[in-house]
């Protein structure tokens, strides 16, 4: 009785009608209030006895029987309704042993103090129900009265196209229309079978299994030990036309266990078959693409294995080979730099493996903000620069029929959209050749949008039709003995053409066979109303970032994996930074607290054991000292999908960098942070 004091209630349910009981549906189920109109319910003249005799539970409240429906009921109605209030009808055992029916109307309250409890209202309908059930046996025992057993009788008929009373014993049979008007037909049984087949059954072969099978004496052998047989076949309609039609038989009388009288009824099953049939395909279509899924999978995990241990094996030999001639530097320096290359191109093909499962489980979203295509497309260029430089291959950009500038674009996209396609132009040009980038802006006919076609020719190695038609599907390459020395695992133009639709645009491709390919990407972008002037976008792309300003700033590295943060630590230190360790995010938070300031910045990794990331930043945020709670905080972190991303800026971190690191990216995010300040 102590909650109903803290809830306030004995005032407010006093004058209720009717039953009212409170519990608890969670941890230790108890009923923790209960009014004296429920005990009176049970028949119980007390609270102490109406305890004694549930148990102060619920589930002794209701009959063992109906317990578990009642259960069910209660949290389904909960769930589906998206409410919290349910209506459940159940008998009860009194404390003089009769069976009561009541009906329950309950309120979910979520507590933050008592967890879940129910405010339930209770009713004895136990007369409501009895009239219920008199009315139902009234009425079964009408059925029994001749005249309405008839009239069952003959409703049930129209269901059926023909309905025949067979005596097997005398051969004698009677056919049962649905209008007692019409004149019933009756005589010889294999009489009327044989008018049944003058209509025809296909093919000839199936016409005397039927006829042989619906025999009288095939019926009775078939009837011996069961209620009914049915059999289904083709039967010709008066149209002509030929439809699936069941037989069933059904004993209705029975001498010594040999079946006399049986009913035959006779229907149409051709929707049924016909959706049977369609069923049947719709499996089968299942069972094919589930194997080709399964036969997608192998590929897909032989190819992986080895695109993955041919950029691993590259790593592996180079350290092998920088350990062994660690006394001569410049052969440990060009070790170094093929490491750093097998390193990015395995970081490429698990990006690109996020991207397929990204796109094929629908969580790849488009982040759009106002960009600049002149820019992009510098950065492309910037981006595989070093690489046409070292083939000696020309390069030429057209933007002379861009009218706007600035769109409205996902720029993490665009550069996978294009470094993909123009990257793999470099790659399949030979030394010497040439590629040519055409950006054409195209009117369209909504305001404020504008189609962009972007045209990327190359004057490689070109690809047969054969393989044109399949380009854009995942690992796919061509089989030829020239490709087959280039790099690759056939994933980049999937995604390219994934995000392409995401985007509702369109990409295609023109090639021959030694004469070089030529893709077209078309898009439509939102444009700016009013662009920059050139001077200040020039300014834009020759600004370049001024590390001098992080010199002697302090960072609170957190990182539990000690190698990770010696690496991290290293390179941060060889900038001028000074450097912090943290070995998880309960030790971070504590080393804040205590710091007096002296942190300009947290690098903060995510998977820690004892407190992870999001955790200790949401700790560092509710600190008191103000100064302290808002210190910049930038996620370091294998985490890389965009849901994790989302998650860390929740969390209350003011960027998100994914590992491994890229020492450039780290020192632009912490430039960026000190100028937003």
């Amino acid at each position: 009785m102590g909650i109903v004091g803290e809830l306030g209630l004995e005032d407010i349910v006093a004058g209720i009608p009717g039953g009212f009981f409170i519990y608890r549906a969670y941890g230790t189920e108890e009923v923790i209030y209960s009014n004296h109109e429920i005990w009176e319910i049970y028949n119980c003249g007390s609270e102490e006895e109406f305890r004694q005799l549930t148990g102060n539970t619920f589930s002794g409240m209701v009959h063992p029987e109906d317990f578990q429906r009642v259960e069910k009921s209660i949290w389904e109605q909960i769930r589906e309704e998206k409410k919290k209030f349910d209506y459940v009808e159940y008998r009860i055992v009194t404390k003089d042993g009769q069976t009561r029916w009541v009906e329950d109307f309950g309120q979910l309250v979520r507590n933050a103090v008592y967890g879940d409890i129910f405010y339930v209202f209770v009713s004895d309908i136990t007369d409501k129900m009895l009239h219920d059930m008199q009315k139902q046996e009234q009425y079964w025992n009408r059925i029994e009265d001749r005249a309405l057993l008839q009239a069952v009788i003959q409703s049930t008929i129209f269901a059926y196209r023909e309905v025949y009373i067979i005596n097997l014993q005398d051969n004698f049979g009677r056919m049962i229309y649905p209008d007692d008007q019409n004149e019933k037909e009756t005589g010889d049984y294999r009489q009327l079978l044989e008018r049944h087949f003058q209509e025809g059954i296909l093919p000839r072969d199936n016409e005397d299994t039927v006829r042989s099978i619906l025999q009288p004496e095939a019926i009775r052998a078939a009837l011996m030990g069961k209620n009914s047989v049915e059999y289904q076949y083709r039967k010709r309609k008066e149209d002509g036309t030929m439809e699936w039609c069941a037989t069933t038989v059904t004993v209705s009388e029975r001498i010594d266990g040999i079946p006399i009288t049986v009913v035959m009824c006779i229907r149409s099953v051709e929707g049924i078959v016909k959706r049977e049939e369609q069923q049947k395909s719709i499996l089968e279509n299942a069972l094919l693409n589930a194997n080709q899924a399964n036969e997608a999978k192998t590929v897909f995990l032989t190819n992986m294995s080895h695109d993955m241990r041919t950029p691993m094996n590259g790593i592996m030999g180079f350290c092998d080979l920088a350990l062994r001639h660690v006394e001569e530097p410049e052969r440990v320096k060009d070790c170094l730099m093929k490491i750093l290359e097998s390193s990015h191109t395995l970081l490429g093909i698990i990006d690109n493996m996020l991207d397929m499962s990204r796109i094929e489980s629908g969580q790849l979203n488009l982040e759009r903000s106002e960009n600049n295509l002149v820019q992009i497309m510098n950065d492309v260029h910037g981006l595989l620069k070093e690489g046409m430089e070292n083939k000696y291959i020309t390069y030429r950009l057209d933007m002379s029929g861009v009218a706007h500038e600035w769109v409205y674009c996902d720029l993490l996209r665009m550069h996978q959209i294009l470094v993909n396609v123009v990257g793999n132009a470099v790659k399949f040009t030979e030394p010497g050749g040439t590629i040519t980038v055409t950006v054409k802006e195209e009117p369209s006919l909504s305001s404020g949008i504008a189609n962009y076609e972007f045209r990327i020719k190359d004057t490689g190695i070109g690809m047969t039709q054969e393989f044109r038609e399949k380009v854009f599907q995942p690992f796919e390459r061509e089989r030829t003995s020239t490709v087959s020395k280039i790099p690759g695992t056939g994933l980049g133009l999937a995604v390219t053409k994934n995000i392409v639709d995401l985007m509702n645009g369109s990409i295609e491709v023109e090639s021959e066979v030694g004469k070089g390919s030529e893709f077209i990407i078309s898009l439509s972008f939102r444009i700016r109303k009013q662009s920059l002037k050139m001077g200040d976008l020039l300014q834009m792309a020759t600004e370049t970032m001024n590390t001098d300003n992080l010199a002697g700033k302090c960072v609170l590295l957190v990182e539990d994996n000690e190698l990770n943060r010696e690496i991290a630590k290293t390179l941060l230190e060889e900038e001028g930074l000074v450097i912090h360790e943290a070995e998880d995010g309960d030790v971070a938070v504590e080393m804040v607290r205590n710091s007096q300031g002296k942190y300009d910045f947290v690098l903060m990794d995510i998977q820690m054991p004892r407190m992870n990331g999001y955790e200790a930043t949401r700790a560092i945020r509710r600190l008191e000292d103000r100064k302290l709670a808002g210190i910049p905080i930038i996620a370091m972190s294998a985490n890389a999908l965009e849901e994790d991303k989302k998650e860390s800026l929740r969390a209350g971190m003011d960027m998100h960098l994914a590992k491994p690191i890229e020492m450039d990216k780290v020192l632009a995010a912490l430039e960026w942070m000190m100028l937003k300040e």
